[in-house]
Parts: C-alpha cells; structure tokens; sequence
C-alpha cells in the first residue's frame, strides 16, 4: 500500500541502504513485484515544510508574497537514461548552478536523464491530506511536531542537451508529456493571490488548495471579494498558523502521472513510499526492463530549500534480485 505508512510486511525482508548526505542520513529500501517498483525512503527532518516560495499573506489591506525563503521539503531522484559518464560523475552532469561550457544542464545532443521529484507543497497532496497528534506550527509557517500525511505524485521530469541560444523552461529539465500536478495561484499582476480556502478545517488543509476544492465552492474568489470579506477568511489561516498557498494541486496526466507517492512526516522524520511501473513505455522515463543490469542513480533531499541547496549523493545501483 503506497500510503505513506511503511509498515507492509514486503518492506520487512528488504535489505536498507544508507546514504548520507552531509549531517542528513536517507535509509532507502525497495521491493519489485512483476509490474511494479516499490522504493521506500525516510530521514530525519526536524520541520514539516510546505511553505513555497511566494506563498501569500494578507495585511488587512493588501496581498503580500513574503515568503521567498523557504521552498518546500523534498527527495529527489536521477536516472540517467543515455548519460555515458554518470558513473564516474553522478549527479554532477547536471548542474543547478549554471548551464556550463556548452549553454546546457547535459553536454551531447543524444543525453537524457530521469528525475523523480518529490514536492512537499507541489506534489505530495494531489490526492488527499491529513493531520494527526498536536500539531505545533512555528512563526514561519512550518510545523515542529504533529504528523502529517500526504498521498499524491512524483513530479516526473527528464533532462536533456540544449544549446544556449534555444534555453527551454528550465535551462534542460523539461516535464514529461501530460500536464503537471499544479497551476499557480495567483493573478496576472502577481500582486494577490486567485483562491482562498472559506473555512480551512485544520493547518493542513489551509496549506493545500485542491483544484478540486475550487471547483466544489470551497473557495473565495479574490478578485470579486471586499477587504473586509478577505479580513475575515484569512482570520481562519492566521489560527491555523498557515499562509495562502502559491500552487494549485491537481491531477496529473500522461507520463507526468506514472509514479505514485505518499508521505508522512512524523515527529521530526520523513517517511515517503514510492511506486511506478517497471515499464512504462514512454520514452522521457528510465525503464527497468532488463533484470540483469544495475541502474544507477542519485539521490538528494531538500529540507525547506531549492535545489541550490542541497548535497548530492554520488553514484549509487538499484540491482534486482531473483
């Protein structure tokens, strides 16, 4: 069951692997079964973080985007798919800090990789949300203790060679064909946010705003509303402790849907299972069709952070066992 729990019996007789990153260790784990790749991944993170970049507070009187130093908890994965030199550079082919030499995140036309993106505010909720315990919300927003479950989507990425006079959306890390797990909330000024929730039933209701939540009714519209109408809902996020979300979740489509995830934070650690097709016959993924090969891989987490800051891995092998 990918629901965050990681009690399954399967997970029992699976052997765990350590990584560490910095002063962060990620145990992983993972089970296959004829269609289907299990990993399950956990570490220690003293904060529940869904605060993106740009979220929004209101003042009384205006909209305001505060919130431009926090970013979310995340783990990622990276598969290379036709990437020669991986096994002696890992992660390092691609660079967040710039496009390099040649203008781009991969150096030859004919490279490809895979990342699997686990995003606590973008990705994680798509499908449902839940809290438990006493949740203890800290003045930034992000909760100290309580647990907190998610069950969504990996967002699915591939990264490729352009060549810096035709940069892509982000400089060669492209979504995979389909629509992606959100949309943005807010106007075409990017002065205020489009939805708040009425009435937030708790902390983490507040900090997800479903599509599917607009669509029922469960929102204001912030355009048609007076500054007294908008006083009184963000009343309800101010006792949650909480802030008007930056994206809107929806369901994914195509290949942007194919690896299923769900994630508990729990009293300072981070448990995420992670399910998708060994096979998916989409050519922007990594395939694990051949049993006898040894898949390499790099693994990161973010703790409230972008991908600037964060410690890569190094090279590591998923090999199947018969």
């Amino acid at each position: 069951m990918v629901d965050g729990d990681g009690g399954d019996a399967a997970w029992g007789k699976a052997p765990t692997y350590e990584i560490s990153l910095g002063s962060v260790t990620v145990n992983l784990e993972a089970v296959y079964t004829e269609k289907d790749l299990f990993i399950l991944a956990s570490w220690n993170d003293p904060t529940f973080s869904v605060v993106r970049g740009g979220s929004w507070v209101w003042d009384g009187n205006t909209w305001n985007s505060k919130r431009e130093g926090q970013s979310e908890d995340r783990i990622a994965f990276f598969w290379p798919i036709s990437i020669p030199t991986f096994e002696s550079q890992g992660c390092l082919v691609k660079c967040h800090g710039g496009y390099g030499a040649s203008g781009a995140f991969l150096n030859n036309p004919d490279e490809k990789g895979d990342m699997w993106h686990m995003k606590a505010a973008r990705s994680l909720g798509v499908i449902s949300q839940s809290q438990s315990g006493t949740p203890v919300i800290a003045g930034d927003h992000q909760a100290t203790a309580g647990t907190f479950t998610l069950i969504g989507y990996i967002d699915d990425k591939y990264v490729s060679y352009e060549d810096a006079a035709d940069l892509p959306d982000d400089g060669g890390r492209h979504g995979d064909s389909g629509t992606s797990t959100y949309i943005r909330n807010r106007n075409k000024d990017k002065t205020a946010p489009l939805y708040l929730e009425k009435n937030p039933t708790d902390y983490l209701d507040a900090m997800i705003l479903k599509k599917s939540e607009v669509d029922k009714g469960e929102t204001v519209e912030i355009a048609g509303a007076s500054s007294a109408e908008i006083s009184g809902y963000w009343a309800a996020y101010q006792k949650l402790g909480a802030v008007v979300p930056e994206r809107i979740l929806r369901e994914p489509s195509e290949s942007r849907a194919d690896i299923r995830q769900a994630g508990t934070w729990s009293d300072g650690k981070w448990t995420v299972e992670i399910r998708r097709a060994l096979d998916t016959e989409n050519d922007d993924d990594v395939q694990f069709s051949d049993m006898s090969l040894d898949y390499l891989f790099g693994v990161s987490v973010m703790d409230n952070a972008g991908g600037d800051a964060h410690i890569f891995s190094g090279v590591n092998r998923l090999r199947f066992v018969h």
